[in-house]
């Protein structure tokens, strides 16, 4: 069986409004930390700079979890073999200089001729505290891979697969 996966998988940026996630959790006013790192008066934008891609998943025996690092390295059990283009998702943020941040992923799915596959377990090389460094008058910025983990289903019907998966950054 070959699971194409040439488009890669799409990520679905969001970066939503800070007020909102804290309306979201009854907080009615942001934490000491915020400071002036608030998206009211300092926006975050995030932009996707290279989607996810597996490459050509070739499958000979049931189902698995195909792994690629924040590097683009791909992992698959045995009887998978991984083939072509692979890389890790890329992304880039911009925001008030100096703030922390923090990201977060939600799980999605490929779609295609066959079941959909989900793809989640998300990581990033953003480091244990990521912030947004100085680039240009009070503007900061992060750069920043993704790598996650892709459920391919026993018996999955070969041909193209993509999809979508959310990334959020807040303050």
């Amino acid at each position: 069986m070959r699971i194409a996966i040439p488009s890669s998988a799409r990520g679905l940026c969001r970066a939503l409004p800070f007020a909102a996630t804290l309306l979201a959790f009854g907080v009615a006013s942001p934490p000491a930390w915020a400071g002036s790192c608030d998206e009211t008066t300092n926006p975050i934008t995030i932009s996707e700079t290279q989607q996810i891609n597996y490459g050509t998943i070739a499958v000979t025996n049931g189902g698995g979890t195909v792994t690629i690092s924040t590097s683009g390295a791909v992992a698959a059990p045995g009887g998978f073999t991984v083939s072509g283009l692979t890389s890790a998702g890329k992304f880039h943020v911009l925001g008030k200089q100096n703030c922390s941040v923090i990201i977060s992923f939600l799980p999605g799915s490929l779609t295609g001729p066959g079941a959909a596959m989900t793809i989640g377990n998300f990581t990033n090389d953003a480091g244990a505290n990521p912030a947004l460094t100085h680039t240009a008058g009070s503007q900061g910025s992060l750069d920043f891979s993704v790598g996650a983990d892709l459920t391919v289903n026993p018996n999955q019907s070969g041909g193209s697969y993509s999809g979508t998966y959310s990334v959020t950054v807040i303050y």
